[in-house]
């Protein structure tokens, strides 16, 4: 069984965007789910889902969450996301670009 950590990273857009999508054969561990918002003036809104391959249900992580200017928020928080082979991770901001996701992952073999 191959253990492989990855990072992912995106500008969050003001339309739903796949951020990370766990690859077919793995399970993929979230450790951090991190928003910063990189707008020096602005407070901008992050809603975050996790899309269930299995059942295409969506669920949400974090629903028009307050992001300040110039601060960051942790989504995964204390715990961790644990994503099947093809389950997504969906990211919509209120600006375009003013939010800065960043993702470690943990992808391990089945």
């Amino acid at each position: 069984m191959a253990e492989v950590f990855k990072n992912a990273y995106l500008d969050v857009p003001n339309s739903e965007t796949d951020f990370y999508t766990c690859p077919a054969a793995k399970v993929a561990i979230v450790l951090t789910l991190r928003m910063t918002n990189v707008d020096g003036t602005n407070a901008a809104t992050i809603d975050a889902k996790v899309l269930d391959s299995d059942t295409s249900t969506n669920s949400m992580i974090a629903s028009t969450i307050n992001v300040p200017a110039d601060s960051t928020l942790e989504l995964a928080g204390a715990s961790k996301i644990v994503l099947e082979a093809q389950d997504k991770i969906k990211l919509t901001a209120s600006a375009a670009s003013d939010i800065e996701a960043f993702a470690s992952i943990l992808e391990i073999d089945l």
